[in-house]
């Protein structure tokens, strides 16, 4: 029993709140991607759009923790490190290079004070993504403890993304007319794999204003835990 909660805990940065269902969800509601074969989405508009340092806050509208305020704090480096922090759960690490590319390179799980790193960091986006093409990368993975850097698991990161089209959807924010943005991560360590797609809806003049994820865990084969959560942004406080 222990070594199952440990091992729930080196991929809990992944995790969200909520059992996954077939029941209707908020998501639901909103249209389906229509196709758009002109679409073209820039990487930084997808990640951190605005890339100015700040927080932003996000409230769920889904998940066990339905209703709650998520807050978001963005600060670059001048190495264009990005690092997105959800104070007291997670901290984000993403790498923009000078071609327009971004990559992950680290997520820090704050309540089981574990890192996961990726060597060299798994590629996110080419300087664009177009409808209909999938961007498909791997890179070597391994969760170490953050106190000390003692390694806990190591395997391979594998992530596809894909433009799967237009969709129009409101939120706090507004009427917007998006881009719909489909991941899906696969972790495979040596004692656990994790399967996680996210979508993410991205106005063009905001970056993304809306996200849904939802993954599933197994454990030394057997054991399995469902999570998603919908969440949208808010306004910014004047």
């Amino acid at each position: 029993m222990r070594k199952i909660r440990y091992l729930m805990a080196i991929l809990c940065f992944f995790c969200t709140a909520s059992a996954c269902h077939s029941t209707p969800s908020m998501t639901d509601a909103w249209p389906r991607p229509t196709p758009c074969a002109k679409c073209v989405l820039q990487a930084r508009q997808i990640y951190c759009a605005s890339q100015v340092p700040g927080t932003s806050q996000w409230r769920v509208l889904s998940g066990e923790d339905e209703g709650t305020v998520i807050s978001q704090i963005l600060t670059i480096t001048a190495d264009n490190i990005v690092t997105i922090e959800e104070p007291e759960t997670r901290i984000t690490k993403i790498q923009f290079r000078p071609d327009g590319s971004c990559a992950l390179i680290s997520v820090e799980s704050m309540d089981n004070a574990t890192r996961s790193e990726f060597d060299p960091p798994l590629l996110m986006c080419e300087p664009e993504l177009k409808f209909n093409t999938p961007l498909q990368s791997e890179s070597p993975m391994r969760v170490v403890q953050i106190e000390d850097g003692a390694q806990r698991d190591q395997g391979i990161g594998t992530r596809t993304t894909i433009m799967d089209g237009t969709a129009r959807i409101t939120t706090p924010l507004g009427t917007f007319d998006c881009v719909v943005v489909s991941t899906h991560f696969i972790g495979a360590l040596a004692h656990a794999t994790m399967d996680r797609t996210v979508t993410t809806w991205v106005a063009p003049e905001l970056g993304a204003i809306a996200e849904n994820n939802c993954e599933k865990i197994k454990i030394l084969g057997v054991f399995i835990k469902s999570s998603e959560r919908l969440i949208v942004k808010l306004p910014q406080k004047l």
